[in-house]
């Protein structure tokens, strides 16, 4: 029996000593126990704190992660040697537990799919062999953008401006942030129809108390809301890359190339669809092709300052909305450059310089950049009016029935991610561009 078990049995009879002396007189055998107990239950409680603590701080000493343990006891229990697969005569010992649990490519080759391909091919593939390696789930949409290498979004200190500047160098890097840093995120079960607000005229205000029916002053305002119905129905954003069969065979070497690809290769297909998206033959209706969004256009010089004016200008069209703010400054690399190297007439940089390595902003909002814009062209708003809804996950499959791959010890890796992207209020968000050219 255990502590507190032995404190639980003590506690029950205290009660039943207690229920019994409401209705009769305590015998002397049950006067000496009640003062034992009186001693014990103390004495037990205090055991069981001091054990509580013990055990929280070996739980911080343990190098050994469980759901690695249970991971290498499986991989104990195949038919492979036990000290791992043997090729050509050498002990190879697996190192998948010494990767990390949350990145998708130890998730993959963790996976039951993954492990009967190992299991089929100890030594390998041959050339020719087939390989089919099934659809697996290797985390949600969360987890593929907490593995990213771009971590530094606009909910922490990293991509804040700091509200306190101290005389001294900010040594603080940080990752350039994209559209996907921007963005809400959340999940959703299906396809359905949601109120896009294009516009909205606030009318709130002060009502007096009414005077009688007739007094038109006592009526309440009425919010003027321009609205369209849009639709959110899911589609599968995809990309696949090739590799060899050697790679897919070593489980830790492809978990680090799949992990490294993943943050490319999906970061590209999604932030394509939700600027560019057309809407049409299968695609999700990007932000560039969406009704409402505001527009703004300038005469551009021979540097970037007509550009910063503009922004300037756009940052007034949003703030002018109640409660529209500015998160961020989308802009194309090109234009980054550009405000970087603006001088003034002693060619003196007007930013940070070469050897600044501060946040780069755009009239204190922060600059984010995207090669899907073109040189000029920026955007700016309220980002979170823009949400990428999870559907069904990220899931990965390989195979080598494609192409003449089989022949050639080539597979094939794609990686699937099945989410929906929604835009709530358009007009929070400006496109600002270059005035075009007539004739």
């Amino acid at each position: 029996m255990n502590l507190r078990q032995q404190l639980k049995a003590k506690l029950a009879r205290a009660a039943e000593l207690a229920k019994a002396a409401k209705t009769r007189d305590l015998t002397d055998d049950e006067i000496t126990e009640v003062d034992a107990l009186g001693d014990e239950i103390p004495a037990l409680q205090a055991k069981i704190k001091k054990n509580d603590a013990a055990a929280k701080r070996l739980s911080g000493l343990a190098d050994v992660d469980d759901e690695d343990q249970d991971d290498e006891d499986d991989d104990e229990d195949d038919d492979e040697p036990a000290g791992g697969r043997k090729t050509g005569g050498a002990r190879v010992t697996d190192r998948i537990e010494r990767l990390h649990a949350k990145r998708m490519g130890v998730a993959f080759v963790k996976s039951d799919a993954y492990k009967a391909f190992r299991k089929a091919h100890p030594g390998g593939v041959g050339q020719g062999t087939p390989i089919n390696i099934g659809r697996v789930k290797v985390g949600t949409m969360d987890d593929w953008h907490a593995g990213r290498r771009r971590k530094a979004t606009l909910t922490t200190q990293v991509a804040r401006i700091q509200p306190t500047r101290y005389p001294t160098m900010d040594m603080v890097e940080r990752d350039n942030l994209t559209i996907l840093d921007l963005i809400s995120r959340g999940e959703a079960d299906g396809a359905f129809d949601y109120v896009q607000v294009t516009g909205v005229t606030r009318n709130a205000a002060i009502v007096p108390e009414s005077t009688g029916p007739a007094d038109a002053n006592g009526l309440k305002p009425v919010s003027d809301l321009q609205t369209q119905i849009a639709e959110a129905k899911p589609f599968t954003y995809a990309d696949g890359y090739d590799i060899t069969n050697q790679l897919l065979s070593d489980a830790p070497a492809f978990a680090t190339y799949m992990d490294q690809e993943l943050s490319y290769s999906l970061d590209w297909v999604i932030e394509d669809a939700l600027l560019d998206g057309s809407g049409t033959g299968g695609q999700p209706r990007g932000l560039l092709h969406t009704t409402g969004v505001q527009q703004l256009t300038y005469t551009p010089g021979v540097d970037a300052r007509a550009q910063v004016k503009a922004i300037r200008q756009a940052i007034t069209r949003i703030t002018r909305l109640r409660g529209g703010q500015v998160s961020a400054v989308l802009m194309a690399p090109e234009d980054d450059e550009a405000w970087d190297l603006l001088e003034d007439d002693n060619h003196r940089y007007l930013g940070q310089g070469p050897f600044g390595i501060g946040p780069s902003t755009s009239w204190g909002r922060a600059r984010a950049l995207s090669e899907r814009l073109a040189p000029g062209t920026c955007i700016l708003g309220d980002w979170r009016q823009i949400a990428l809804l999870d559907v069904e996950g990220l899931s990965v499959l390989a195979f080598n029935q494609h192409k003449d791959y089989a022949q050639r010890n080539m597979t094939y890796v794609r990686a699937e991610l099945r989410a929906m992207q929604v835009i709530w209020k358009p007009n929070r968000l400006i496109v600002v561009k270059p005035e075009e050219e007539e004739g």
